[in-house]
């Protein structure tokens, strides 16, 4: 019985060993996160472009439609999602960097970063450049002052910038097919008629944790730190926080619409990217013209996309009968009946509505309690009823746009 006894608290010890080696281990990849350099521009970037839209909206409607932390929770769950699927594959590929090579790509972030467009902070212009940086070595390495990161681009060989470019680029699509049409803000802008029409922006920044490789004893590591051996060469895995930045504007059709055919088009060229990226490991100049490839061929789907969307006449607009919803705040009356953008609200309380006069009288038939008929997407009426809050600054919690003759708020 002793020496079972001692057998057992030997088994424990060494389960509770491994325990804590395996703890300290995940704690050194959160460390490791945590003070990459990429996620602080990112939470930069989520701060400042959140504080526009909510003035935006101000603008717009007199009060916010979501909050500023919206703009890091929407995106949160499927970056997270994504990247433990991109993670699988970088793994597989045992795709290798190094702690400069990170350093270097948090500089280029910035740069694009202060140009302001949100879409621009994306691997897909990122890795863009620095595989154009690799073309114009010939020319560019003789630069007194760029021999340090041609030195540094050196130890990477140019595949592995052009596989994660093309990996990120899947990812970005299936984020905007997926994420980008949720929570769009809506606006007021002026039409070419100098009317009043509504206006959807999707702004996104994903920060999509990625696992990629470095060469083993850069980092501290435990002996339960996962190494992997590649022709005898250690590689110790790092979390690295991807940016992926998106924004559209949708004018002519729903949200929904337009986005997800976006991310559609994104996918397609992650596909055509990924082809390019295999026939670098051979052809290395292939990566270079990905490179210049993945920065034009995407603003162009931006532009391409814009230019459609101009050529619609304005989705939201004022109507003859009915009101459209550009807007539903947050746990609001009209969330909790599944009044919907785009929707179009014709009677409340039995009474015909056509603007925000006629809406707001209809509301006070009965100040506490609100029957509205909705004509849904496919066109069908429905029902739906349901209690007012009273002493809000809404009531049924829509946005409406708004005509000239109206003083107040484009809000009811």
């Amino acid at each position: 019985m002793h020496k079972c006894d001692t057998l057992k608290g030997r088994i424990v010890e060494g389960d509770t060993t491994m325990l804590n080696d395996i703890l300290q281990s995940i704690g050194i990849l959160l460390v490791y996160f945590l003070i990459n350099p990429l996620l602080y521009i990112g939470l930069f970037a989520v701060y400042l472009f959140s504080g526009n839209r909510v003035k935006q909206e101000r603008l717009s409607f007199h009060t916010r439609v979501y909050g500023r932390m919206a703009d890091i929770t929407i995106p949160f769950l499927s970056a997270v999602l994504l990247g433990v699927c991109v993670s699988i594959v970088t793994i597989a590929l045992g795709l290798t960097i190094t702690l400069p090579f990170v350093a270097v790509l948090a500089i280029i972030y910035i740069i694009f970063a202060l140009t302001t467009q949100l879409r621009w902070i994306s691997p897909t212009f990122v890795l863009g450049a620095v595989l154009l940086l690799y073309g114009f070595e010939p020319v560019l390495s003789t630069v007194e002052t760029l021999m340090p990161l041609y030195n540094i681009l050196a130890q990477i060989p140019i595949f592995v910038p052009a596989a994660i470019l093309a990996i990120m680029a899947l990812a970005e699509g299936f984020l905007i097919r997926m994420n980008g049409h949720v929570y769009t803000s809506p606006l007021l802008e002026r039409s070419k008629r100098g009317k009043w029409v509504g206006i959807h922006i999707a702004k996104r920044l994903w920060m999509v944790p990625i696992i990629l490789f470095i060469p083993e004893g850069i980092i501290p590591a435990f002996s339960f730190w996962p190494v992997l051996t590649v022709a005898d060469i250690g590689l110790q895995p790092v979390l690295v926080p991807f940016l992926i930045g998106f924004q559209q504007r949708v004018r002519g059709t729903l949200p929904h619409i337009q986005i997800r055919t976006m991310g559609l088009r994104v996918i397609g060229l992650g596909i055509v990217f990924a082809l390019l990226a295999a026939g670098s490991y051979f052809v290395p100049f292939l990566a270079v013209l990905l490179g210049g490839l993945a920065i034009v061929s995407r603003e162009l789907l931006s532009y391409y996309a814009k230019k459609l969307d101009d050529k619609l006449p304005a989705f939201f607009s004022s109507q003859t009968k009915g009101c459209v919803v550009l807007g539903v705040l947050p746990g609001s009356p009209a969330e909790k009946m599944n009044i919907v953008v785009g929707e179009t609200i014709v009677r409340i309380n039995g009474q015909e509505v056509f603007d925000q006069t006629s809406f707001y009288e209809a509301l006070q038939i009965n100040s506490a309690f609100a029957k509205v008929d909705v004509l849904n997407h496919e066109g069908e009426v429905r029902f739906a009823k349901g209690a007012l809050y009273d002493g809000e600054h809404h009531q049924l919690g829509v946005l409406l746009v708004k005509d000239d003759a109206d003083l107040q708020d484009s809000i009811v």
